[in-house]
């Protein structure tokens, strides 16, 4: 039914409020995983560079030469964190971090500092393992620095250097293992804070329609109750219901149906606004809060709702067999609660229905 004022409805906030489910959990972790071992494997090789320089510098051969292999193993760790290649880049890792820092911890001494960059070994497997498996290589953690220096104690660093050139490597170490602690930090809190905004919003949302869901509205409602009341204004409130949709499931199976239902939730949510709330209330119901809209512009947008679906083909198994709705409508009242608001708009639809459906009512 075309209208001026439906037009201007329509063109207010063309677009809708209506979520999309967020991606899982598992994937965006691995990724943020990938992200920060390619970031750690650069930071280390550059750490192995300036660790070689310094080794050469000095007359180490066998630290320079293991910190060329240090460099190679980064190498290839960043090239497998590229080719998705993970379990086997954080193995690698790994293999480099704990034998360097033990082999620079045995040459050096223990005023090396070069234990500080195995402690990193700790919070990670506390993060990423079973419970069990994270203690249990703590423990070892704990037990071969343990043995580290007892046998420093017994004979010594096999390479000692100056005391200046030792006082330089420790607080280079030092330094690294804040950084790495920090980048740690940073990931994990970053971790932390992305669930934390991924169950809010799954709370809310509908898993399969991407619409707000029963929760939402309630939220919703108790504010645009607050606001009707203190400024005054007009809202409106519209639960619509697929006609026969019993029908479609018992016929063509709960997977046609809930197709059916995806397609006619998008139908819905081009017709509304952004300061519209669209949900889906329950099983093939959906409810539409319409704020700052009096009750001819909501029957309006609910004749435009109406026909739009009564013209779609929701699902090729359905044929050219039309699938349409009833809609009840209901202006809100500063004094309404959302269920006083909701029965109304039920009662309304269900006059729809018994006219024959496909129609709108208003109460």
């Amino acid at each position: 039914m075309p209208g001026r004022m439906g037009l201007l409805h329509n063109r207010a906030m063309p677009t809708s409020t209506a979520m999309v489910a967020p991606d899982p959990l598992g994937q965006q972790a691995k990724q943020a995983l990938a992200g920060l071992v390619a970031q750690m494997a650069v930071l280390a090789g550059v750490v192995d560079v300036i660790y070689l320089l310094f080794f050469l510098s000095i007359g180490s051969t066998v630290l320079a030469w293991f910190n060329v292999f240090g460099i190679l193993l980064y190498a290839s760790v960043f090239v497998l964190v590229r080719r998705r290649r993970l379990g086997l880049a954080i193995t690698l890792f790994w293999l480099e971090v704990l034998p360097h820092a033990v082999l620079g911890t045995l040459f050096l001494g223990w005023g090396s500092g070069f234990h500080y960059i195995a402690l990193i070994f700790v919070p990670m497997v506390m993060m990423t393992d079973s419970r069990l498996a994270g203690v249990g290589k703590s423990v070892f953690m704990v037990l071969l620095l343990a043995s580290l220096e007892v046998i420093l104690w017994r004979q010594g660093p096999l390479e000692p250097i100056t005391d200046y050139q030792l006082l330089m490597v420790r607080w280079f170490n030092l330094l690294l293992f804040v950084v790495l602690m920090a980048t740690l930090t940073t990931y994990y809190w970053g971790k932390i804070v992305s669930a934390e905004k991924r169950l809010r919003k799954l709370a809310v949302v509908d898993a399969l329609t991407g619409l707000y869901n029963r929760y939402h509205v309630q939220q919703v409602w108790e504010h645009e109750m607050a606001r009707l009341r203190r400024s005054g204004g007009e809202a409106c409130l519209l639960l619509t219901d697929l006609d026969h949709f019993k029908a479609i499931n018992d016929s063509l199976g709960h997977g046609v149906g809930d197709r059916v239902l995806v397609a006619f939730s998008r139908i819905l949510k081009s017709g509304v606004r952004d300061v519209d709330t669209l949900a889906r209330w329950g099983g093939e119901e959906f409810l539409l809060l319409m704020p700052d809209t009096p009750l001819d512009v909501a029957l309006l947008v609910a004749e435009r709702l109406r026909t739009s679906i009564h013209a779609a083909r929701l699902d090729e198994e359905l044929g050219d067999s039309p699938v349409t709705a009833s809609f009840g409508l209901t202006q809100v009242q500063p004094t309404d609660s959302l269920s006083q608001a909701v029965a109304r708009a039920d009662q309304a639809m269900y006059r729809s229905k018994s006219s024959g459906r496909n129609r709108i009512s208003d109460a």
